[in-house]
């Protein structure tokens, strides 16, 4: 396997933490001296004829410590500043040293004219601090000799689109050594309003590196490239100039990015770590460090030179193929730095930042690849020590199948891996997964074996496993059974008839579709597979229980649970033959209960009658006398039955409607003499169900009628005086007609007629 690529990070940051330090340390040089602080360290400094001082851009020393007590480690940044005044003197304040400390002073000149660099043990200048001498606290003799250097000279034009910030100047600085040597000396140049720029104090013939920095991360900066004029994230990548050197034009360009995804199967885009290379050249210079794809395979490669085209090369750990895609969309297995990348440069398909929608299309390798199957929010431990394992089996020449190549699974369940041996992945291979349960506890859950399907049981015996190709695909899911987690359960009141409900229980995982089969005495109730059922007289006696399958999906074994079996008790007693009633449904009449029939003999019987379907107080016999309260009302009677096993049921006879009464109604008058007015009584008489009967009596006799008011004063007789009549024998009658009070109980009625003579 080719090992990833290593980016050189951008100059940008590493400069810009520098710049920011330096600005830091000004603001501390004011701390006032302590009793116990080092002492001052002083001296002067020989200025070179045809220099002249100013003081507002006045030579100064930077004081640095090594990392070491040797000159040979790599300094650190200043840790305060030392003007130097127009007579020469400096004072290094012993307040900011170390007791016992040593330190490097590190000429700088604001007018960019002095030789700058490390003083040395002979007061003399040095470009790099191995050659520069360590002065300790105390030391008030350094006397160090001026010279005048040579400068670096041009100009900066910006593009379109960038606004420069008072605040946050562009910074241009020369590098002096090896990059990244740990000796390299930067020196800070000057830019004008204008654009010039202007940086030195180097000995003649110096070669330098000319770096730009914007503190807005909206151009294009680093290492200057003379060569082509370019910015490069590393200065290895860039050349040189010799001081002086002087009409130089930095152009740099706005900074921009390139997005899009690459096109590969969603579980390896989410599983695999993909990194993006943005390639400058034919010499395979990635700029910037690696930029990695989110898990649907999405990028953006920033920090990019908007000035030039770049091609992009990718880098993934076995299952796509390293490389980058070639002009016509084909794909190209070389990687940048490799070797032969230069030959393909001209074939790949190049790209300018703020560009968007590139879609790479890496091939995917061939390999075995797949799932561990686990629980709901469970992890596996990659970094266990007893880690899950997935291993590659081949067979030997003697037949015998044997361990050839493992990986640990991921945490998720992943895990993809190939015959480490190229000429054996085209062989047959057996899958076999070691959750290391036995010293591991936390993969208890898992069993070990070799892999048989997706859907079915791991296996001891490599003869009952499944072969596996390697392929391009996600074709190996390890299974792992659903587990009960609470039993089925059967709820309700177990008995012939009563409907009962089966709950399915808990399950891991929870997303489980489950089916239901009811048993009885264990076995299937053919057509049972409701989650309700309703037990029969087949049942009685019997123990009820439901068997639930659950079944998770792929990867996912189905497991079944029984709930605890229930004896199905008896049907309870019910009603086979309506109560009714026998007899004269009629006031005063007395009615008999018929308790009907149940379905086994009950134990007792107990009667409520009831009018309207209200129970009448104390009406709780076999028979019952209609009483006044019923006229005009529905009578029923209803029947309760109890068995032996406590069970009771009701049976409600169909309700009558008790008649009104019709009374009776009798007329007598006596004989009269011609011209003599005859007086007829009426009695209404309904049985001593209303002793004053209230309504209207009309008395007709021969052709005249009168009727008069029947009010309770007369208690249900009235005499009426009919007008004289000649000679002769007339017919006398008499209705009754009830008033809306007496209607309640009575109907009205006729009397028969009666002969009267008028002589």
């Amino acid at each position: 396997m080719t090992p990833a690529p290593t980016a050189v990070p951008r100059a940008r940051t590493a400069l810009l933490a520098i710049v920011g330090a330096l600005s830091l340390l000004v603001s501390a040089l004011a701390v006032p001296a302590r009793a116990a602080d080092p002492l001052d360290i002083t001296g002067r400094v020989v200025l070179p004829a045809g220099y002249t001082y100013s003081a507002a851009m006045p030579p100064r020393f930077e004081v640095r410590y090594p990392a070491s007590p040797t000159t040979t480690e790599p300094v650190r940044y200043p840790i305060l500043y030392a003007p130097v005044a127009a007579d020469g003197t400096f004072t290094v304040p012993g307040s900011r040293l170390q007791s016992g400390g040593r330190y490097y002073l590190v000429l700088q000149d604001g007018q960019q004219r002095l030789v700058g660099g490390y003083v040395t043990a002979s007061g003399g200048i040095a470009q790099q601090h191995p050659d520069g001498a360590l002065v300790a606290p105390g030391r008030t003799d350094v006397v160090v000799t001026a010279t005048l250097g040579q400068q670096v000279t041009g100009s900066i034009v910006l593009p379109a689109g960038y606004t420069p910030d008072p605040n946050r100047p562009l910074s241009v600085v020369a590098t002096v050594g090896k990059p990244y040597d740990g000796s390299e000396r930067f020196a800070y140049g000057r830019i004008e309003a204008d654009g010039r720029f202007t940086v030195g104090g180097f000995p003649s013939g110096q070669a330098v590196r000319i770096e730009l920095v914007d503190p807005q991360y909206v151009l294009f900066d680093g290492a200057w490239n003379p060569a082509t004029g370019y910015f490069s994230g590393s200065r290895l990548n860039v050349g040189t100039v010799t001081a002086p050197a002087s009409g130089l034009t930095l152009r740099p360009n706005l900074a921009g990015s390139i997005s899009g995804r690459v096109d590969a199967p969603a579980a390896i885009l989410a599983n695999t770590t993909i990194a993006l290379d943005a390639v400058s050249d034919a010499t395979g210079f990635r700029e910037n460090i690696s930029t990695y794809t989110d898990a649907d395979g999405t990028f953006t490669i920033p920090d990019l030179d908007t000035g030039r085209s770049y091609a992009i090369g990718m880098f993934s750990f076995d299952d796509l193929e390293p490389g980058a895609q070639r002009a016509d969309g084909t794909w190209s297995p070389i990687r940048p730095g490799e070797p032969g990348f230069d030959a393909t440069w001209s074939s790949l398909r190049k790209v300018r930042p703020t560009t968007t929608g590139v879609v790479l299309s890496p091939p995917t390798t061939v390999g075995v690849r797949g799932f561990v199957t686990a629980p709901d929010d469970f992890l596996f431990g990659y970094w266990d020590t007893h880690a899950a394992e997935v291993q590659l089996w081949r067979r030997g020449t003697d037949g015998t199948w044997a361990e050839t190549d493992s990986q640990r699974v991921a945490e998720n369940g992943w895990f993809s891996l190939q015959a480490f041996d190229l000429a054996k992945r085209t062989e047959d291979h057996l899958v076999y997964f070691d959750p290391h349960a036995d010293v591991n506890p936390k993969n208890a859950r898992f069993t070990a074996g070799f892999w048989t399907g997706n859907g079915t049981p791991l296996t001891s015996d490599p003869a009952k496993a499944k072969v596996v190709r390697h392929t391009t695909g996600i074709d190996v899911v390890i299974p792992l059974a659903v587990r009960n987690l609470t039993a089925p359960a059967v709820t309700g009141t177990v008995r012939v008839g009563s409907t009962v409900r089966a709950t399915t229980g808990t399950w891991d995982p929870a997303a489980v579709t489950t089916s239901v089969q009811w048993l009885r005495d264990g076995a299937a109730i053919s057509g049972a597979t409701s989650t309700t059922y309703t037990p029969t007289a087949a049942d009685e006696g019997a123990r009820l229980s439901v068997r639930v399958t659950a079944k998770g999906g792929t990867g996912w074994l189905a497991a079944t649970a029984t709930s605890p079996g229930v004896t199905v008790a008896p049907a309870p007693i019910s009603n086979v033959t309506r109560a009714s009633i026998s007899g004269t449904v009629a006031y005063r009449k007395t009615v008999w209960a018929d308790r009907g029939t149940w379905s086994t003999p009950p134990t007792s019987t107990s009667v409520q009658w009831l009018r309207d379907g209200v129970e009448i107080s104390g009406a709780t016999g076999s028979s019952y006398k209609v009483a006044k309260s019923d006229v005009g009302k529905r009578l029923s009677v209803r029947v309760t039955a109890r068995a032996a096993d406590g069970s009771q049921a009701r049976s409600t006879s169909l309700q009558t409607k008790v008649p009104k009464v019709t009374p009776t109604v009798r007329v007598s008058a006596p004989s009269v003499k011609a011209g003599t007015a005859v007086k007829v009584t009426v009695v209404v008489d309904s049985g001593g169900l209303v002793t004053k009967p209230l309504g209207t009596v009309a008395v007709t006799l021969g052709s005249k009628t009168t009727t008069v008011t029947l009010t309770a004063a007369r208690a249900g007789t009235v005499t009426v005086t009919m007008p004289a009549q000649t000679k002769g024998s007339y017919k006398v009658t008499a209705r009754y007609t009830p008033t809306s009070t007496s209607t309640t109980y009575l109907n009205g009625a006729t009397s028969s007629a009666l002969t009267v003579k008028v002589t």
